[in-house]
């Protein structure tokens, strides 16, 4: 068992939810943090799947012991945290509620740990704690594709587990809650969403492996919002140069301070930019992020820039929405690839000749 692993046990049976802070590296800090989170996630699917069987218990006049109910999730859903299995089942249906306020408060601590720790063990807890995420999201993916998609899928859902990471970003996004919404300009859309104009985690992280980028290859983000996008995968991919365009500037500060305070400026920069103006010129890149940000209006004027680009060089495109349906259009005229499609087909790879 990983030394996070006994941690989180240790902490769990305690009732003192703080630890030394010498003892774990950023690795084990990262490990235990992603554990946290996970068992925040269990929890409340423990207690949704639990009132379920008893309404079913009910039905059939039976009563399903708590340990006879929630080992078999071991086996598929829960596989992931098996090492939790013996104290969970020992805590019992009652203390559901406990285990996940400690959760919480575990991940709480950690993550306030970790920002008193230097800029390189920031760097290094974050790049730890989004393998890990991702290695969490791909058994996630390969359990749902082995589902009965018609029933849909009614397992455990860790789209935003994670989404405390932010907070070692410092990725403010009240600054929207007061932001003045310009009703005129073209590119209003999301203005004013917050953490909405974000993509998840898992689809950055299930979008980054797919399209396996190449050593030096360019990624443009065109409608990047507070920065999460280019923030992961500079840190999981050094080697790629990314740029972000955003039309609040706000955010793109916030992006850019981000980017900044991990060192990760001489790859990644975020631009604002208002890309309906006609003047903006699309660079070249060998890989364009869009989810979903845009009008219509805009959306055509973005993509027949691509589709100049995309007679030049070969590019990839990762989108959801609107643009899936235009996209596959384009793909069928232009004889493309046809495309891949990932997280549950939320979102759509396109790749020119």
């Amino acid at each position: 068992m990983k030394i996070s692993e006994n941690a989180l046990l240790e902490l769990l049976n305690e009732q003192d939810l703080t630890f030394c802070t010498s003892k774990f590296t950023p690795s084990q800090l990262a490990h235990l943090y992603v554990s946290s989170a996970l068992l925040i996630e269990v929890m409340s699917f423990i207690k949704e799947q639990l009132w379920l069987q008893d309404k079913l218990d009910q039905d059939l006049d039976i009563k399903t012991t708590y340990e006879k109910f929630i080992s078999p999730f071991f086996l598929n859903e829960l596989k992931e945290i098996v090492f939790l299995q013996e104290f969970l089942i020992k805590s019992g249906s009652g203390n559901i509620s406990n285990v996940l306020k400690n959760a919480k408060t575990i991940e709480k601590n950690i993550l306030k740990l970790i920002k008193t720790r230097s800029k390189d063990d920031m760097k290094s807890f974050l790049i730890e704690s989004l393998k890990e995420m991702k290695s969490h999201f791909l058994s996630e993916e390969k359990f749902k594709e082995a589902q009965d998609q018609s029933l849909g899928y009614q397992g455990l859902r860790l789209y935003r587990t994670f989404d405390r990471l932010d907070d070692i970003f410092n990725l403010n996004y009240s600054l929207d809650l007061n932001m003045d919404i310009d009703r005129v300009t073209k590119e209003r859309l999301y203005q004013g969403s917050g953490v909405g104009v974000q993509s998840g985690y898992s689809t950055i992280l299930l979008a980054l492996h797919r399209i396996e980028a190449e050593v030096g290859s360019t990624v443009i983000d065109l409608g990047s919002g507070y920065g999460r996008v280019g923030l992961v995968c500079s840190l999981l991919r050094p080697d790629i140069n990314f740029i972000g365009y955003e039309y609040v500037p706000h955010r793109v500060d916030i992006s850019n301070i981000a980017c900044k305070a991990l060192g990760l400026d001489e790859k990644l920069d975020f631009k604002v930019q208002d890309l309906s103006l006609k003047s903006f010129k699309i660079p070249d890149a060998d890989y364009y992020y869009l989810y979903d940000p845009f009008s219509e209006e805009t959306y055509k004027y973005i993509l027949d820039q691509i589709i100049e680009i995309s007679t030049r060089k070969k590019v990839t495109i990762v989108t959801k929405g609107n643009a899936r349906g235009w996209l596959s259009d384009i793909a069928k005229k232009y004889a493309w690839p046809k495309a891949v499609y990932i997280d549950e087909s939320n979102l759509c790879i396109f790749s020119s000749l």
